[in-house]
């Protein structure tokens, strides 16, 4: 039992850590946009936010809670209207944001007392995870690749790889879609004989992960975060108000992106 509790630990943080890194989705945009500016208060709440949903999302996936998906499935069109128009918005702020001169000279732990942009970033950070469902078939999916392949190696994952071929299984004759990335038939077949067990283990073992996973995203998004406030001023101020303004055109894009998809998922 602890050889699964810790195996399933050091796996989902570092799974957590790695899937993070990329930062072409919208909370490592906003986080990147104001630690340019040196808003270190603000980008540890954005991550804050986004790792509690992070934590549920992951829950859900893993232990299987089909009622749940079920009924999430059914407003994921309305979920990407609301993160679009939020977005949106999220994106307006930043674009017209301006980094000034005495904003380099002022120490970065004074200028978190000063700024008004700290204000509502863990609201922030949840808004943005939870209407956004691709957060959850992303965690779906890497989880299913990650466990699968930790227990073909000969890892103790706790039957956390069956519980979410399970749910992979179900989820797909929900949507009577294929998951992009997931084949569940060599994992059947090494699995032939074993049986999947909802109890007080194997919630436990959910939480772990979960737990370790999210913590793993939230580590990469604070170093990330200390990163780029230490050698902003590296960057030349003109250089950086159009990193940022770009950095927001890329939330816009995302925004556009998201009320497309829902415009199809509601007429299509």
């Amino acid at each position: 039992m602890l050889e699964s509790f810790i195996t399933v630990l050091l796996i989902g943080f570092i799974a957590g850590f790695v899937f993070s890194m990329p930062i072409a989705g919208p909370i490592s945009i906003l986080i990147t946009s104001n630690a340019l500016k040196g808003n270190k208060r603000f980008c540890t709440r954005v991550a804050l936010g986004a790792t509690m949903v992070e934590f549920v999302f992951v829950l859900v996936a893993v232990y299987g809670m089909t009622v749940i998906f079920t009924a999430y499935s059914s407003i994921i069109p309305y979920l990407l209207i609301i993160g679009s128009i939020f977005l949106f918005f999220v994106g307006i702020k930043v674009f017209s944001s301006k980094m000034e001169l005495e904003n380099f000279s002022t120490p970065s732990s004074e200028l978190n007392e000063i700024t008004e942009e700290n204000k509502g970033g863990l609201r922030t950070g949840i808004i943005i995870n939870l209407t956004n469902p691709s957060l959850f078939f992303g965690v779906l999916v890497s989880s299913f690749l990650v466990l699968s392949f930790a227990s073909s190696i000969g890892l103790n994952t706790g039957g956390l790889d069956l519980l979410l071929q399970e749910n992979v299984t179900t989820i797909q004759e929900i949507t009577g879609d294929k998951l992009k990335g997931i084949d569940t038939t060599v994992t059947h077949l090494n699995n032939l004989n074993s049986q999947v067990e909802h109890s007080s283990y194997s919630l436990l073992l959910s939480l772990v992960y979960a737990f370790s996973l999210a913590t793993g995203g939230f580590v990469w998004l604070y170093i990330l975060m200390l990163i780029l406030i230490k050698y902003r001023t590296i960057i030349k101020m003109n250089y950086l108000n159009w990193v940022i303004r770009g950095l927001s055109l890329t939330l816009f894009g995302i925004s556009f992106y998201l009320i497309y998809t829902a415009i199809n998922l509601l007429w299509v």
